[in-house]
């Protein structure tokens, strides 16, 4: 009788002790079971739209300076000040010039009354030719004095070449100046540059350019229509490249040189290109990789992929490593393990809004 209650209460020890493993094996298997969203891969025209960070720079930053050298009698300009095209800027003393023009004139004016005599008289051949070819060197010798002293007068004022802005100012007034030294730096802000710079992978797209715009918050303007300058042709120190866009500033715009600003850039449209949510990428040791969500077993496998810039909403170009029709994880790409077990979660319809139904 004991041998027969010791043996059943073995075999309800063994049902008890196999439900429970079962149970707790279930249990296991739900919980390795991530839900996951994916994406299918497809074939789409990409239209290219990138957004810039940048600053404003002006289009000419001139020094300006005398072509000869004497005492500064007037300078007339203070930093910030607007002064136009032509308009005088600053002047030295004339007196050494006038005098010289004064001298070079009396002799320029013997000389061609010298050459003229000569002239006659060689046309009518009553003079060696080597004797009026030294009247006629002496005659272009002072009348090229005379044109120079002339030059140098009126070179006594710095006139502005083009309407402009002051700058900065490098001397001050009846301080004695020398040919070439800088007396101020005016700024054109009549035409403005926005300047961004870009990587290597996006050079291509750049020079691609179809339409951009500008926007600098700081000055309330949006979406103003820019047009692409220029490339660098040589990486800078941080090894990206300068690209200059630019626009004319009107007196309405309240924009000056050194504001930040924003430049959107649509490219040509591409064609029959892949591209895939920014977050279903994920890095390790400088490779990029996603998760290949395999229909036939539910798992996922991970793969490494080729990829260009971010284009729109957030989404990457793929270059290499996946083909159209396969699906890949698009959330939570670091929680998982190569050939785990997941399942996707379903996306409501759009007429079963919070998925309720």
């Amino acid at each position: 009788m004991k041998i027969k209650s010791l043996a059943i209460l073995l075999v309800v020890a063994i049902f008890a002790f196999t439900g429970c493993k079962s149970k707790s094996d279930d249990e296991t298997q739900t919980e390795t079971i991530k839900y996951v969203k994916v994406e299918t891969i497809k074939a789409a025209v990409v239209r290219n739209k990138m957004v810039f960070n940048g600053r404003i720079k002006e289009n000419s930053l001139t020094s300006l300076s005398f072509r000869v050298g004497g005492p500064l009698l007037k300078l007339t300009v203070k930093t910030g000040d607007f002064v136009r095209a032509g308009q005088v800027i600053a002047a030295i003393d004339k007196r050494d010039y006038e005098l010289q023009v004064q001298t070079t004139k009396a002799q320029f004016t013997q000389t061609e009354a010298e050459y003229n005599r000569y002239k006659q008289l060689a046309e009518q051949d009553k003079i060696p030719a080597n004797t009026f070819e030294r009247v006629q060197s002496g005659y272009l010798m002072a009348k090229t004095a005379y044109e120079n002293a002339q030059n140098h007068l009126a070179d006594t004022e710095l006139k502005a070449p083009f309407s402009a802005y002051v700058f900065e100012k490098f001397v001050e007034n009846h301080q004695t100046v020398g040919a070439g030294q800088a007396i101020v730096s005016v700024i054109d802000n009549s035409q403005l540059e926005a300047i961004v710079s870009v990587s290597e992978s996006q050079l291509q797209r750049v020079r691609a350019d179809k339409t951009s715009y500008l926007t600098i918050s700081n000055a309330g303007v949006s979406n103003l229509p820019v047009k692409l300058l220029s490339v660098s042709k040589k990486a800078l120190d941080d090894g990206l490249y300068e690209v200059k866009f630019s626009f004319r500033n009107t007196d309405d715009m309240k924009v000056a040189p050194g504001m930040t600003a924003e430049v959107t850039m649509f490219c040509q449209a591409q064609g029959n290109q892949m591209s895939v949510a920014g977050s279903a990428l994920f890095r390790e040791r400088d490779k990029t990789y996603v998760w290949i969500y395999n229909t036939a077993n539910s798992e996922v496998e991970k793969r490494e992929i080729k990829i260009s810039l971010n284009g729109a909403q957030g989404r990457a170009i793929v270059m290499s490593g996946l083909n159209i029709g396969e699906q890949i994880v698009t959330a939570g790409v670091y929680y998982l393990l190569d050939g785990q077990e997941v399942k996707p979660i379903e996306t409501p319809a759009a007429t079963n809004i919070g998925g309720l139904l």
